[in-house]
């Protein structure tokens, strides 16, 4: 039975979380501390050592070591992937939490003499709470005397990725540079590649702190 001595209905967290203001605030303050806290308990050294150990695994061979850093104070779901050369060793992450790192190895063609390029889109956030899809890409040449790795990214509506023109999207990564940082809605994505046949490429995700 409830007190009649008390009025009103409790303004509990989840109750504010209904509320946009309160609960975009939330947000960013976990996308803060995400960020601060990138390599809290060593998870930064302990993903690196996971991608390096699936490396091993695999074999000899242009590969590409993944790791993608949560900071965008929401849970990214796995979306979508495209390869312009090679495939997935394993699977991708299907849900990497905030505050998460993120591993997978993406490998050449089996038995081909040909590099390492493709594309991973996750589902969060925006700043204003609402779907995005960041789009993480690499191009890890087998021939890199007249090439060098790169790195590219793009953040936008959900589902704007679903049915892009890739060999757009290819013209622009291999136009770039080993690093590159997108920016869209209150989200930013930075994003960068070691100069190797099997180098790591980093990708750490968050919202802006910034206004606009």
């Amino acid at each position: 039975m409830a007190d009649q001595s008390v009025f009103g209905e409790p303004i509990t967290q989840e109750v504010l979380m209904t509320i946009p203001e309160y609960a975009n605030k939330v947000r960013m303050d976990r996308s803060v501390v995400s960020t601060q806290w990138i390599d809290k308990d060593g998870k930064e050294d302990d993903v690196t050592e996971y991608v390096r150990s699936l490396k091993e695994e695999w074999g000899t061979g242009v590969s590409t070591l993944c790791r993608v850093y949560n900071g965008t104070g929401e849970r990214l779901t796995f979306h979508l992937s495209h390869d312009w050369l090679g495939h997935i060793y394993k699977t991708y992450p299907p849900v990497i939490e905030n505050g998460q790192w993120g591993g997978f190895l993406h490998v050449k063609p089996t038995g081909a003499a040909e590099g390492s390029e493709a594309a991973v889109v996750y589902r969060g956030k925006n700043k204003n709470g609402e779907d995005a899809d960041w789009m993480l890409c690499w191009d890890n040449p087998w021939n890199r005397i007249p090439y060098d790795n790169k790195a590219y990214a793009e953040i936008n509506r959900a589902g704007y990725f679903d049915n892009i023109d890739w060999k757009t999207i290819e013209d622009s990564m291999e136009g770039g540079g080993r690093q590159h940082t997108a920016k869209w809605e209150g989200c930013v994505a930075e994003v960068q590649t070691e100069s190797d046949t099997s180098p790591i490429y980093e990708a750490k995700l968050y919202l802006s702190t910034q206004d606009t």
